[in-house]
């Protein structure tokens, strides 16, 4: 019992450590480095402003800031009992498209990091720690090499929308990104393309 509790403090001492000069993230990017997920509201701090383009209130007004809030609505609960799911909001199989990052624990989520805030910025532009620092969001090469996906992919969309889905009644991928559209006004892009 000693030993164990000997080894889980210098466990949690390891993990201070690593957390603290910021070695312990999410996902490992192509080097090998682990990123975390810092949430919504870091990116609300600068993407709610006119001069580029008031993205996060796009954002909240979208289906994709609504997705945990709609797993409890009457509909998703009658879809749920067909599955046999209880609690379409602590369900894996229902949150994992409709929030960030599910099954994801500290110290892989930054403190502002609210998985009830539904399918955030990062399900799409990918973990943000390391490019949400201003310093780095102002450099569009900067910005990518820290991990920011400006234009995500139909690979990635489809990983929610898609036959598995009980609602799915096909994808235009085309169609989608028109919808979620958040451009940066032409003035301001400063090459973000």
């Amino acid at each position: 019992m000693r030993i164990f509790r000997i080894l889980y403090g210098m466990s949690l001492t390891f993990i201070v450590l690593c957390s603290a000069f910021g070695m312990l993230h999410a996902r490992a990017d192509e080097n090998g480095v682990l990123i975390r997920y810092v949430g919504d509201e870091t990116c609300e701090v600068c993407h709610s402003s006119a001069s580029i383009g008031k993205q996060f209130q796009i954002w909240q007004r979208s289906p994709h800031a609504r997705a945990y809030r709609d797993l409890g609505s009457t509909e998703a609960m009658t879809i749920a009992r067909k599955m046999n799911i209880a609690n379409p909001q602590k369900s894996p199989k229902c949150l994992s498209c409709h929030t960030t990052a599910t099954g994801t624990h500290l110290p892989n989520l930054i403190s502002t990091f609210r998985s009830k805030d539904g399918v955030q910025c990062e399900s799409c532009h990918g973990p943000g720690e390391d490019y949400a620092h201003y310093s780095v969001m102002i450099d569009p090469v900067k910005s990518r090499e820290a991990g920011l996906t400006i234009h995500p992919d139909e690979k990635t969309c489809k990983t929610c929308h898609n036959s598995s889905s009980p609602t799915f009644k096909g994808f235009d991928y085309q169609q989608a990104l028109a919808r979620i559209s958040h451009p940066i006004p032409k003035k301001e892009r400063m090459g973000h393309s």
